[in-house]
């Protein structure tokens, strides 16, 4: 990357020619957004697109029924509530800061609530 050229484009002014840098790198905002994007958007192709689909619904479902049926102690049950609890504000942070994923996760987190009512 250090042996690239920036590009510079001179901009007339009153007072002559003065230069400008590109701004063709994104910023860090960008590249957060371009990141969630990339991590949250569905598999092009179709084997993907199935496992993705079919675990998001068997995986919530699987824990739901563990919850359910195995005798697990309180303060276990409290953390995982506390943990899912943390999950869904940053769920919701997600959708607020990056709105170009609001479809797909909700998407996702219908997907996830079909699984839950599945395992109960």
């Amino acid at each position: 990357m250090a042996d690239e050229q920036k590009i510079v484009v001179e901009v007339p002014s009153s007072n002559g020619y003065f230069p400008v840098a590109s701004t063709a790198e994104l910023s860090r905002l960008e590249r957060f957004k371009k990141g969630w994007r990339d991590a949250i958007a569905l598999p092009d192709n179709l084997p993907d697109l199935a496992y993705t689909l079919a675990s998001s619904v068997a995986i919530p479902a699987l824990l739901t029924s563990c919850w359910v049926s195995i005798p697990i102690p309180g303060f276990i049950r409290l953390g995982m509530l506390g943990v899912l609890a943390i999950a869904g504000i940053f769920t919701i942070y997600l959708r607020q800061a990056v709105p170009e994923v609001k479809d797909i996760l909700l998407l996702r987190v219908g997907l996830v609530a079909v699984g839950v009512l599945l395992g109960i």
